[in-house]
């Protein structure tokens, strides 16, 4: 069974048993590595970071060696495919409108970062896709995937997943040497009719997929900032035929005015905005509604009335927020709402709710594609930062600690929100470890993937390029639920050899 009909020679690959060559050479170069990074952190003034770094290192060497051993290798495929299903269950649900949560909530699950979640999505799934013995079976469950990485808003999570898919379509199409420079093209083609798709039959589908939810509780509204609110489906008939009324009865607190919000995200630079939303009262009254970037007060009466504000130009700090607030400190409103909506241009439109209800709205701006840039000029700062700051302590770095310091400090002047990282791996390990630090990782890292098979480099490929996408554009790697998936792919197929079958 060495070959293939027409006598095509297959690989096989066997599990390594023991300690070979490969883990004897991931052995060494850690126990180089850590001596390289101790002098890194020593020199930094960082003794605790010594600590960190063996620890980190000794982890690498215990999962090489314990890929040799068939009940762990028999454990690895199980544990990820549960990991990655439990992040996703978790995310879909935690986003869904009936989950309940807050908006903010429905990201910060397990990682307590949308980013850092995201990261741990994509490494978990292309992990299990690289260590499964039925791997095409289980890239039917991408669309699942991209969907949990859609509700966590991260844009570089959502291309790293899809670099991930083209990758695994290339390694399929290229089994075939025929197919070879037919490989390129579909995956081109594939990735441009979902972003196709995507833009036309979802972002662009109505001009107000930046509506807010009609439903002032759903989980989007927040209700937090005032003493009291109620709102009630009283059955009243809204301003448009066939619609439905809510009544808000809202006290502010006595030294603020907000009733209730709800956040959609940051707002871009120069582009304008409006908000507006339906208004009738039993009694005639005032309320403000705000769209962060300009308010308008509305007399409410007892017809129907659409209360709009007027346009506000983004400033890509302040956050796109739909306020409905009193007129005065301490103020009560007892209103009927209808349509609250927020969009891009200078008028509203007519009001549409058309988003579906699965699909969190907050995040469909985030992925529109007329606002994705391959660099973000945001990014362009902090790595220009960083590596001034590398340069300034070229060989040993700044330490863990003063690094975090030094960046809140030099980003405060070119960033409305300064950072404490560098967003980018390379550039992260030279400011904290510099160049001695990054040959030891780099030692590591080279032993590591030499002793990956071709076929576990073929199994591999779209998992490492999504990490190298991730960790270009931010900085997720160490963090625990990445590190982990992706080492214990890796050391599976370091414990797998090849085979060359006799003809």
């Amino acid at each position: 069974m060495g070959s293939e009909p027409g006598g095509t020679k297959r690989h096989v690959t066997d599990p390594v048993r023991g300690w070979d060559a490969g883990t004897y050479r991931v052995t060494a170069a850690a126990v180089l590595a850590w001596a390289l990074l101790s002098v890194s952190a020593l020199a930094s003034g960082d003794s605790l970071d010594v600590v960190r770094n063996g620890v980190l290192l000794l982890t690498v060497v215990l999962a090489v060696g314990l890929a040799r051993w068939h009940p762990v290798r028999r454990v690895v495929p199980p544990a990820l495919a549960l990991f990655a299903a439990g992040l996703t269950v978790a995310t879909l649900i935690a986003g869904a409108d009936w989950s309940g949560t807050s908006d903010a909530a429905r990201v910060d699950i397990l990682t307590g970062n949308p980013n850092f979640l995201a990261a741990a999505l994509v490494t978990a799934f292309t992990a299990w896709a690289a260590v499964a013995p039925w791997r095409r079976l289980v890239w039917w469950g991408w669309p699942f995937v991209a969907l949990a990485v859609l509700h966590t808003g991260s844009r570089t999570a959502g291309g790293a997943l899809l670099a991930a898919g083209a990758i695994w379509l290339v390694v399929q199409a290229v089994r075939a040497r025929s197919r070879l420079i037919l490989a390129p093209l579909l995956a081109l083609v594939v990735l441009a009719a979902a972003a196709v798709a995507w833009q036309r039959a979802v972002v662009e589908l109505t001009p107000n997929l930046l509506a807010a939810p009609s439903d002032l509780n759903d989980a989007a509204w927040r209700h937090d900032l005032a003493q009291h609110v109620s709102v009630s489906d009283e059955g009243t008939p809204g301003p448009l035929p066939g619609t439905t009324a809510q009544r808000l009865v809202a006290q502010a607190r006595p030294e603020g005015t907000p009733f209730v919000h709800q956040s959609i995200g940051r707002s871009e630079e120069g582009v304008p905005y409006v908000a507006s939303i339906y208004l009738r009262a039993d009694e005639p009254q005032r309320i403000v509604l705000t769209s962060h970037l300009a308010r308008v007060t509305c007399e409410v009466d007892e017809e129907w009335r659409r209360c709009i504000t007027p346009v506000g130009h983004g400033d890509d700090y302040r956050q796109r927020q739909l306020h409905l607030r009193a007129v005065e400190r301490g103020g009560r409103v007892d209103v009927y709402v209808f349509g609250a909506q927020y969009e891009r241009g200078t008028e509203a439109t007519a009001f549409l709710d058309a988003r579906p209800a699965w699909l969190p709205q907050t995040m469909v701006n985030r992925f529109d594609l007329r606002r994705v840039t391959f660099v973000p000029s945001d990014r362009v700062a902090i790595w220009r930062e960083g590596l001034a700051l590398a340069r300034e302590r070229p060989w040993f770095g700044l330490g863990r600690e003063a690094s975090t310091e030094a960046f809140r400090e030099r980003t405060e002047s070119v960033l409305r929100r300064p950072v404490t990282y560098a967003h980018n791996l390379l550039i992260h390990v030279l400011v904290v470890h510099g160049l001695v630090g990054l040959l030891g990782f780099a030692l590591v890292a080279g032993a590591l993937l030499s002793t990956l098979s071709p076929t576990g480099w073929a199994r591999l490929a779209p998992m490492l390029i999504a990490l190298a996408l991730l960790n270009t554009w931010d900085l997720t790697f160490f963090e625990p639920t990445v590190f982990a998936a992706a080492l214990a792919a890796t050391a599976y197929w370091s414990g797998e050899r090849v085979r060359q079958p006799p003809a």
